[in-house]
């Protein structure tokens, strides 16, 4: 019995060590909340009533597909009550449950001072390492308010860690992300020297053009993970309603030849 229960006690160590600590706060969410993630095909807006928000929501049901090697942008919206607020992003890209470690936090930028009928949103962007194993990592938004901020601009940030006990008011969420190697995308492009194409602009921000000298007779758009989005005839596309990302574009020219390029939507 003796052995039996020491092992249920490692056990239950281990689950208790594989747990995320979380941030706490002095005075609560309040109004100074986390209103809408945007990040890959994460677009998430949650509550922004203030009796009734929490200092930490999980949304790692929530999940977006990612390609090692490529950077991608990120924009947080939020009030402020009062005093601006530090943003923080962090990903335990290594899957130790930790995110102190060397490479796993962002500093996303200050929310000046708003209500939460006039929050504002922080823009930046985030570099996934080109060596980081693929799979399923945590990431948390981390919102915190800087009184020091209200009277210095160059105030240093407020946030010093993802599981900061002494943080003043704001939120804390968990996303997931999912990371796709970057040879994956590499490795699926086929070149024919034979065939004269051109796909441009390349990265592109709308619209693309296809211009190639065998004729198009169709085109076929995949995400990373070969789920096709996007096919027809045309010679223009329009991509504006693509997250930012890297796909593929399978060409089949006029006399049955098929070439696959990639294309990177910024």
């Amino acid at each position: 019995m003796g052995k039996i229960t020491t092992l249920s006690a490692v056990i239950l160590c281990g689950l208790i060590q594989a747990q995320y600590c979380t941030p706490t706060f002095q005075y609560g969410a309040g109004s100074n909340m986390i209103s809408n993630v945007s990040f890959g095909s994460i677009n998430n807006s949650s509550s922004t009533n203030s009796s009734t928000a929490q200092e930490y929501e999980d949304f790692t049901s929530l999940s977006t597909d990612l390609v090692a090697g490529n950077a991608y942008p990120i924009a947080i919206k939020g009030p402020s009550s009062t005093f601006p607020s530090d943003v923080m992003v962090y990903i335990d890209f290594n899957g130790n449950s930790s995110f102190d470690d060397a490479g796993e936090r962002f500093y996303i930028g200050r929310l000046e001072a708003a209500n939460p009928a006039n929050a504002l949103t922080i823009d930046s962007s985030i570099m996934i390492p080109a060596n980081v194993s693929s799979g399923s990592k945590r990431m948390r938004v981390l919102k915190n308010t800087n009184v020091a901020a209200y009277s210095d601009p160059n105030a240093q940030n407020s946030i010093s860690s993802a599981c900061d006990s002494g943080l003043r008011a704001g939120q804390a969420e968990d996303y997931t992300i999912n990371i796709q190697p970057e040879i994956l995308a590499a490795t699926e492009v086929s070149k024919d020297k034979s065939i004269e194409v051109k796909i441009y602009p390349n990265p592109t921000s709308g619209n693309i053009t296809i211009r190639i000298k065998e004729g198009l007779e169709k085109y076929e758009i995949y995400n990373i993970s070969g789920r096709k989005l996007l096919e027809g005839n045309s010679d223009t596309i329009n991509m504006n309603s693509f997250i930012p990302g890297t796909y593929l574009i399978k060409i089949q020219t006029k006399d049955k030849r098929i070439i696959t390029e990639k294309v990177i939507k910024k």
